[in-house]
């Protein structure tokens, strides 16, 4: 048996959201190394051997996108999204929780709004092939509605955790 007192509810979600968020650091950074292995391998090859990758161009494209949607709602875990730290500073503590939680409120139905119209988008453009690749155009634009699932989970994680008392041992 472990001496380990249970997890508190606040505890979990924070495990969670810390979680997920190395799992989607990791791969940005995955993603960002290839990305920069893939420029440096075209320009090698264009200005080197007067050569290209077909479709190389393209590919970074999409994985740029990746990270952008990604990356974006990494960054609410982290508490780094949308705001003005000078103006929230001045505020009272209790107040800046408010404000905190109104903020984290709005940004999660922005990207719910944002996931239900991205779909919608997929459907009405995704049919096409890429020229290049050959892969669906929907491969790139689905980052969308990923990004957004991941950045309304963050926002709800972060509130929650914000609602439940604070473990007796916070560090």
């Amino acid at each position: 048996m472990s001496d380990r007192p249970p997890a508190t509810s606040a505890q979990w979600v924070f495990r969670l959201e810390q979680v997920l968020a190395q799992a989607l650091t990791a791969l940005l950074t995955a993603i960002f190394a290839l990305i920069f292995a893939l420029v440096v391998l075209l320009v090698v090859l264009r200005y080197g051997f007067n050569r290209t990758i077909v479709g190389g161009s393209e590919a970074t494209v999409i994985l740029f996108i990746y990270t952008t949607a990604l990356g974006a709602s990494v960054d609410i875990a982290r508490g780094k999204h949308i705001r003005i730290d000078s103006l929230i500073g001045l505020l009272p503590p209790q107040l800046r929780n408010w404000v905190e939680m109104l903020n984290l409120a709005l940004i999660g139905t922005l990207h719910a709004f944002l996931f239900f119209y991205s779909i919608e988008w997929i459907r009405v453009v995704g049919g096409s092939d890429d020229p290049v690749l050959h892969i669906p155009d929907g491969v790139a634009e689905v980052a969308i509605p990923i990004g957004c699932v991941f950045a309304f989970l963050f926002c709800l994680t972060r509130l929650v955790a914000m609602a439940l008392p604070a473990p007796a041992d916070a560090e």
